[in-house]
């Protein structure tokens, strides 16, 4: 018999999460810590078949300006995605989502094969107007020795890190402490990229704390004679870091301090035994006006491969879904914001 409860124990989940396929930080215990200490409403549902563990989807509410809804992140994650399985947790879900007036379910599974697509098509789904995480990355394989990894670096990238590094240019981790270093630099690229920041001011500083001290987020400050030029919030979880968040200075840009920080970002993870390090989205096209255009050529330009998924599937509950898309489809075409606000 399958059954749906919530799981409160940190092993339990951590156990299934990170023997899962393709094991995401959107479904970790520290992801769950975070989104309750941004105070929103958020679940740990696991799925049982008999007493046997066989899914778990870390759920919690987005509220928009016409409403709100449950968003599923990298999830659910089953051991098998049977449509038995799979209507027995979207049944308990439903009734959640009835009992707290949410307009739609978000499940963002990331990658889906056809079968997957139909059994969603068939329980009423439909892609979301846009999407919630990036549509597409770019990895590094850290299999390769560190000389590889070098090589595979554009020419311009390799002079821009090692004249950074002649000129005085240091890097180094952070302490929990300095995360104000980062929020300061964060403030400075907002101002000069025009980016908008999360509607709650304390947003990324309540991330950090939160999974620094869940052991999944480190800082990494680039600086010259002492002064901060760039930072970066690296998320460690399973096999893969991710470069999830990145700040600079409006001072000595001529220095260029973001290439010597990535490389050893990249060196760093590496040496702690992370297989796959991800840059943490990049433009979908090669589109010169598009927004990240220019923050795309950069990533790449260290020898990383681009990665698309597949959009998020909406479940409407209630009519408003129909007028809250037509909103976020409107806002796609200006929407320029700096990824904190959706994950």
């Amino acid at each position: 018999m399958i059954s749906v409860k919530e799981i409160n124990e940190k092993s339990v989940w951590e156990n299934f999460n990170l023997g899962s396929k393709s094991p995401s930080f959107l479904q970790s215990w520290a992801w769950g810590e975070f989104q309750r200490n941004l105070n929103r409403e958020c679940y740990r549902f696991g799925v049982y078949d008999g007493t046997n563990l066989v899914g778990i989807s870390l759920v919690y509410a987005e509220v928009a300006k016409l409403g709100s809804y449950l968003y599923c992140p990298a999830g659910p994650v089953f051991k098998l995605f049977s449509e038995a399985t799979f209507s027995k947790w979207l049944e308990f879900v439903k009734k959640l989502a009835e009992e707290k007036n949410h307009s739609f379910l978000r499940i963002d599974l990331r990658t889906l094969n056809e079968t997957e697509k139909k059994l969603l098509i068939k329980f009423g789904f439909t892609p979301a107007p846009q999407f919630t995480q990036p549509q597409c990355t770019a990895t590094i394989d850290l299999a390769k020795n560190e000389e590889e990894l070098r090589s595979n670096l554009s020419s311009s990238t390799r002079y821009n890190t090692n004249a950074a590094t002649r000129k005085g240019v240091r890097i180094r981790e952070g302490k929990k402490e300095e995360v104000k270093v980062f929020l300061d630099l964060l403030k400075q690229t907002a101002s000069r990229k025009k980016f908008i920041l999360p509607l709650q001011k304390d947003y990324p500083q309540i991330q950090f704390e939160t999974l620094e001290k869940e052991g999944v987020m480190k800082l990494h400050i680039a600086e010259v004679t002492g002064k901060p030029l760039s930072a970066a919030l690296i998320v460690n979880y399973a096999d893969t870091s991710y470069y999830l968040h990145a700040a600079n200075s409006l001072e000595k840009k001529e220095l260029r301090a973001s290439y010597p920080l990535v490389w050893y970002s990249i060196v760093e993870v590496k040496k702690a035994g992370s297989k796959v390090f991800d840059f943490w989205g990049v433009a979908p096209n090669d589109d010169p006006k598009h927004p990240w255009s220019g923050v795309t050529a950069f990533k790449l330009s260290f020898g990383a491969e681009k990665v698309c998924y597949e959009p998020p599937y909406d479940l409407p509950f209630s009519s408003n879904y129909q007028l809250m898309k037509a909103v976020e489809v409107w806002r796609r075409p200006v929407k320029k914001l700096l990824r904190f606000g959706r994950n």
